[in-house]
């Protein structure tokens, strides 16, 4: 049997197989009640023409007597805005359960994370109060590592068939599609201005900008207030970065335009920016929004950016990412 890749790469597939957030967490949710059904084979589901579920993604039992519920998120970063989805789900099943007549005598909250020692920390204090709360509820944790080790044992061989058949390939799938993303980004505004600014090998600069758009698609389609405000947040702070470098170093541009270090200055302050709990960034997605600002004509690399802005004759990068996207789904 191919052992499975680590957490993180395993499950991302489901988002880059799925192109869209929604259907990445559908099928989290399916891979969850499929593994749950490897040991109670009752197992089942919940749904509502509302989209309500009373908190309940998985469960074994009756809706009138006692209930065990497994709650799927499909979280890939963590912080407060995570949290309050945990508690409010937890909280919806309880209330359904005093108001319609059903116990629930087991919890358990599913994720394809490895939760970070801090909201581990937050998972363990809160699950612990809501024990005291609610004599005799079990209350666990399925994160990424446990659910892999789920999915390598021999009666799970079917789930793990079913949802990652090439599960040995999944790495080298992934680096290849990276690989042919980046090429037709080299058509794209941002790495024609660092070409202009004397920067001749662009491969990371396209990854940064490829993981900051996907990045800002899944907020934007997350809707979620406190990430949005959280990413124009950061997007602004990156710009005042840029700014302030900019409009120190304009002096020293050569007859080219070319401003000496200035791409490494704001690739340097923009990674080392703090991160916001609403909204966990990981470095190389503030170094993407840099060139995703210069992508906009909000920003340039050279002292003539607007000029080379509005001489620019390829596609914007955002449309080449679109085109991979929906060329990927065909």
């Amino acid at each position: 049997m191919d052992e499975l890749p680590a957490p993180d790469v395993l499950f991302r597939r489901f988002l880059d197989d799925s192109k869209t957030f929604a259907g990445a967490r559908e099928r989290f949710q399916l891979l969850v009640t499929d593994l749950v059904s490897v040991e109670s084979p009752a197992a089942s589901e919940v749904a509502a023409p509302s989209g309500s579920d009373w908190g309940i993604d998985t469960f074994v039992g009756a809706l009138n007597k006692r209930l065990v519920v497994w709650q799927s998120k499909f979280f890939l970063d963590w912080g407060e805005p995570q949290r309050g989805q945990i508690r409010s789900s937890f909280n919806e099943v309880m209330k359904q359960a005093k108001e319609n007549g059903f116990t629930v005598s087991a919890w358990t909250l599913c994720v394809p994370s490895i939760l970070p020692p801090g909201e581990q920390k937050w998972f363990d204090t809160w699950s612990a109060g809501k024990r005291r709360l609610h004599k005799g509820l079990i209350i666990e944790l399925k994160n990424g590592g446990r659910i892999r080790r789920e999915l390598m044992r021999p009666d799970a061989a079917w789930v793990r068939e079913q949802y990652f058949p090439r599960a040995a390939e999944t790495v080298a799938a992934i680096a290849v599609q990276i690989s042919e993303l980046l090429d037709p980004l080299e058509r794209a505004l941002f790495v024609k201005q660092l070409n202009l600014a004397g920067h001749e090998e662009t491969d990371a600069a396209k990854g940064y900008f490829f993981a900051a758009e996907a990045m800002a698609r899944d907020v934007s389609a997350r809707a979620v207030q406190a990430e949005v405000n959280a990413l124009n947040e950061v997007e602004l702070e990156v710009h005042g970065e840029w700014e302030s470098a900019f409009n120190l170093a304009r002096d020293r541009a050569d007859v080219d335009g070319r401003i000496p270090g200035l791409v490494d200055v704001v690739m340097s302050a923009a990674a080392a920016l703090p991160a916001s709990s609403d909204l966990p960034l990981r470095p190389a997605h503030r170094r993407g929004i840099a060139h995703r600002l210069v992508e906009h004509v909000k920003a340039g690399w050279v002292a003539q950016w607007r000029e080379a802005a509005k001489q620019h004759e390829g596609p914007r990068a955002g449309d080449i990412v679109t085109e991979v996207i929906q060329g990927g789904k065909s």
